[in-house]
């Protein structure tokens, strides 16, 4: 989850009978969705040993405060760990693997009825994941084919707040209903839902 520090396990197995050393060199960085690399956030070497049929875990752990700063809109992490066996002739494994962080920032609460031309109220929760404050914040609605500009009072390390929004739905049917969360540490966290109008 965005903001929280990322943890992860590389598993190797040692297949064979003999004895084997294995040098692990695993680097990290944040990358746009083409997968085109923007900022390494780690680079770290080590080495083990597996013994016959053995299998080991290693910890790769990345704290929010490696990747927070240099990470995208698109909230991807790219890791690989290049796997080269000593001894074997530069016998070598990559294992890759994206991360995409997911955002828990947006809540939209709807009335259980929402009827055409009758005034409704939403409760739209928002919330500040990062272990650090953050200012300027602004929330963006768009409902109706109109957008509705909110500065919001700044919010305190993993703070959660809400706001209520009342509107009158003009037609009845499905109504869209988008949120847009940004501040000065982060943008664009999205929610929406879809709004059933009923008839009078």
């Amino acid at each position: 989850v965005f903001g929280k520090d990322i943890a992860l396990i590389l598993i190797l197995n040692n297949l064979s009978i003999d004895q084997k050393r294995v040098k692990v060199d695993v680097s990290a960085s944040t990358i746009l969705y083409t997968r085109r690399a923007v900022s390494e956030i780690l680079k770290a070497t080590t080495s083990v040993d597996l013994g016959s049929k053995q299998g080991k875990h290693i910890q790769i752990k990345i704290p929010y405060s490696y990747y927070g700063r240099y990470l995208t809109t698109d909230k991807r992490i790219q890791v690989t760990a290049l796997c080269e066996v000593m001894n074997m002739h530069g016998a070598k494994l990559l294992v890759e693997k994206t991360i995409i962080l997911e955002d828990t920032n947006i809540i939209i609460k709807i009335p259980r009825r929402v009827v055409v031309n009758k005034a409704a109220t939403l409760e739209i929760s928002y919330a500040n994941p990062l272990p650090e404050p953050v200012n300027r914040c602004i929330l963006l609605v768009t409902l109706m084919n109109q957008q509705v500009k909110i500065h919001l009072a700044p919010l305190a390390p993993r703070e959660r707040s809400k706001i209520y929004f009342e509107f009158t739905p003009r037609r009845t049917g499905p109504l869209q209903l988008q949120v847009d969360f940004s501040c000065d540490k982060f943008s664009h966290v999205k929610g929406f839902v879809t709004i059933a109008v009923a008839p009078a």
